[in-house]
């Protein structure tokens, strides 16, 4: 079992960074998720939940302004529990339940990541997702409502327990929740959990059924709203971030076979990093890497669909935790790997910074630099650059384990011992890592366990584009509902 290097270094300084976060939430002028208001995408799922408990058709009309109901007809089915709520219960029910989804996927990262859960690490998840708000797609998931991070929360249950996973159900039922989590069906495929894919497919199929029992017209869904992306909005906001929305912005190429080339390099780049994270045994970073891939290669993205930044977040801590601590000796050693691993982690996350906390360097500002598409590519492009540094450096040598560990249930062949050399002859038996004994007396040598070391905006009917604050003048005011951004007729 690991343990986590400069523990009260790293408390002190997400302790820190949390007074830092809601001071600076204290004195932004725009608007913030922390408003006691139902917003706007999850008033959207009450009213939708409404007309199913009525009977009614789900697709036929807008809700709120222009908006629809993009998601498919089982979530409907689901909504329907949600529509007997009132505000108040409504607001505390889901963004609570978000607030703990996301710890629960954080403690799941850690636990994978091999810490024990310690009442030191407990106290670690909770000041982890105390620091949540300074990333973008976090708060934009709380200020709109969304249904994100359950999503993630479901697909982590079934890629990052070592044992009692659920058997491909999590992503099955995330898949017909909203379609894009389908993609993380290939984490399975490279865990080589074969039936477990198979499950997912057939619970996907499941909800499918569900909503053609329950949704009157769920073929409607099917056979056409499914194929107009432009329902969900227009490439042209700046708050769109999958590959195809800031082709559009930055070079006015819209779909075709530029499109699809780069959506086929980027698949190509992340089959490369789960391969890495198969031979490092970090299904924490096949999450995340996987989940950014999903939103670079879907059709269209929002940026709060990019809460998959905060697993890599933490993966990125701990493992330069990790790999410092044990090069690093002493009490100074141990609290410098802390030190530099809080800051591995916020340099990681910095492309995906909250406007709230600053607005600068936020992805809504950097659209309006003068030196563009630089600007408009730094969301997406940091997405890009992580999938691609761990596929390439899974291939770099020196950067692979010592043995592949085995996977749980599945049996290897034993491995032939390493040659004797002059280093090993006089390595010290300091755990069970290293030489061990029999009980016969004699040396032995353990199989060697590898470690990888490797906002918001205010919306109205009509547009989600960001709100105007301080110099930026030309993003529209906007009203207290909406997110599309459509031309004005």
């Amino acid at each position: 079992m690991k343990k986590l290097y400069g523990l009260p270094t790293v408390v002190t300084l997400l302790a820190a960074l949390i007074g830092v976060i809601v001071y600076r939430f204290s004195i932004y002028d725009g608007n913030s998720a922390f408003v006691w208001r139902v917003p706007l995408d999850l008033k959207i799922y009450w009213l939708a939940g409404g007309e199913v408990a009525e009977g009614a058709d789900l697709y036929d009309n807008a809700y709120i302004g222009d908006l629809p109901f993009t998601y498919p007809p089982f979530s409907g089915t689901l909504f329907k529990w949600l529509s007997p709520l009132a505000d108040d219960p409504l607001i505390l029910l889901w963004q609570g339940g978000t607030a703990l989804a996301l710890f629960t996927v954080i403690m799941l990262v850690l636990r994978e990541r091999g810490l024990k859960l310690s009442p030191a690490i407990w106290l670690l998840g909770i000041l982890l997702v105390c620091c949540t708000p300074a990333n973008e797609p976090v708060h934009g998931t709380l200020f709109f409502g969304q249904i994100n991070i359950f999503l993630m929360l479901l697909v982590a249950l079934d890629i990052l327990p070592r044992k009692c996973a659920l058997p491909g159900i999590g992503i099955g039922l995330a898949a017909g929740m909203k379609l894009t989590p389908a993609y993380m069906g290939l984490v399975l495929l490279f865990q080589k959990r074969w039936w477990q894919a198979i499950i997912a497919i057939l619970t996907f199929a499941v909800t499918v059924a569900i909503g053609f029992v329950t949704i009157p017209d769920a073929a409607d869904f099917w056979t056409d709203a499914i194929f107009k992306s432009s329902r969900v909005g227009e490439h042209t906001n700046p708050g769109a971030q999958s590959i195809r929305s800031v082709m559009v912005r930055a070079w006015g190429i819209d779909g075709g076979w530029i499109w699809l080339a780069a959506v086929a390099v980027v698949f190509v780049l992340t089959c490369l990093a789960l391969r890495t994270a198969m031979k490092h045994r970090n299904n924490s970073a096949a999450l995340a890497l996987a989940g950014i891939s999903s939103c670079l290669v879907s059709p269209f993205s929002w940026y709060h669909h990019w809460v998959w930044t905060v697993p890599l977040a933490v993966v990125v801590m701990v493992s330069v935790n990790q790999a410092l601590g044990k090069r690093l000796t002493g009490f100074l050693g141990a609290q410098f790997s802390g030190l530099v691993s809080v800051l591995a982690m916020c340099a990681v996350t910095m492309p995906f910074i909250s406007a709230p906390v600053w607005l600068s360097a936020a992805s809504r500002s950097l659209n309006h630099w003068d030196l563009q598409p630089w600007g408009m590519l730094a969301f997406t492009g940091a997405g890009v650059l992580y999938i691609a540094f761990y596929a390439l450096w899974g291939f770099i040598p020196g950067t692979q384990p010592a043995e592949e560990a085995p996977s749980p249930g599945r049996h290897h062949l034993p491995t032939q011992p390493e040659p004797a050399t002059a280093e090993t002859a006089v390595r010290p038996a300091r755990s069970f890592n290293a030489e061990a004994t029999s009980r016969g007396g004699h040396p032995r040598t353990a199989r060697a366990i590898s470690d990888e070391t490797a906002e918001l905006p205010a919306v109205g009917p009509e547009t989600r584009a960001f709100p105007a604050a301080q110099d930026i003048t030309d993003i529209p005011d906007t009203p207290a509902y909406g997110r599309h951004s459509r031309p004005e007729d």
